[in-house]
């Protein structure tokens, strides 16, 4: 069996991937093409075709890792992604198709036309549609299949988080030159980072720098200082050890929070605020209160 994978990137497609994914290690599928259709000529941007070769390296692995053997390529013919999809389907024998659906106004389908519903009306074999829509997923589906980075120095921290994150593809770092080795040779979909012992404020630089969401999980740099120091780096969220065994729910809120496009904080602030005043003190705000005013006019953190 031959699948194929109409794939733009993108949460919608990382989820037809995932479907195809599961549907060849059911069918046991001896290839999955992952296809990225481009115009060509002199409408596309540099930057757009960087961003679908990453994408195709992503999908490429994200297949692999499974143990399927994967074709990732990017089509440039001059065809719609419709026309290039069933004409990829047929020149190769494909036995299944998978897509993402977006969503799009009626009036942008009416003008542009749906690049499924033309798979599905010429396509010579099965066609399967994923939707995403991001408020209804549960916190197990926005983690399912997630690569997160552990970097913390307390074994049994690390294990505890592996139980609970489960549903992700997890690597672990016990120091910061491991976590630095990792992040150069890897692609992450969030990172979670200790403060003391693994330079935790060096990797959460690094972590900023290549967009990468990131939950600072500590004990013992637990001050109102440190969580200020989090939030200026770049954290999405300053969570205590305390709360452990809520790391999935964490976890959820960033990556569900970034996915959104929103550049501040989900619901861990508003969550944590009774544990920070009863850990920090009444008025533990008021040494920088010029910064959290401005952290409660941006993002309601009052």
């Amino acid at each position: 069996m031959k699948i194929l994978v109409g794939y733009n990137g993108g949460e919608v497609g990382r989820k037809a991937l995932s479907a195809a994914r599961d549907y060849a290690k059911l069918h046991q599928a001896s290839l999955v093409y992952v296809l990225t259709s481009m115009e060509g000529g002199a409408s596309e941007k540099q930057a757009d075709i960087i961003k679908a070769q990453e994408g195709l390296t992503f999908a490429r692995s994200f297949i692999e890792d499974a143990g399927i053997t994967c074709d990732a390529q990017e089509s440039v013919r001059g065809l719609s992604p419709g026309e290039d999809l069933v004409m990829f389907a047929q020149e190769n024998d494909v036995d299944h198709i998978f897509l993402g659906l977006k969503k799009k106004s009626r009036a942008q389908k009416l003008i542009l036309g749906s690049t499924s519903r033309h798979v599905i009306l010429k396509a010579s074999c099965p066609v399967t549609t994923v939707k995403f829509d991001l408020e209804t997923l549960s916190d197990h589906e926005i983690l399912k299949d997630r690569r997160i980075l552990i970097v913390d120095d307390e074994p049994d921290i690390v294990e505890t988080i592996e139980e609970i994150l489960d549903m992700c593809t997890l690597d672990t770092a016990g120091d910061f030159d491991t976590a630095k080795n990792l992040l150069d040779e890897k692609t992450y979909d969030a990172a979670v980072l200790d403060i003391m012992g693994v330079q935790g404020y060096d990797i959460l630089d690094i972590t900023t720098r290549k967009e990468i969401p990131s939950l600072m999980l500590t004990a013992h740099a637990l001050t109102p200082d440190n969580l200020k120091v989090s939030l200026e780096k770049g954290a999405d969220a300053y969570v205590p050890k305390d709360e452990l065994a809520n790391i999935d729910e964490h976890m959820a809120d960033v990556i569900k929070t970034r996915i959104a496009g929103k550049t501040g904080y989900g619901a861990w602030f508003s969550n944590l605020r009774p544990f920070f005043d009863k850990t920090f003190g009444q008025g533990w705000r008021d040494k920088d209160r010029s910064f959290w005013n401005s952290f409660d006019d941006k993002y309601g953190g009052g």
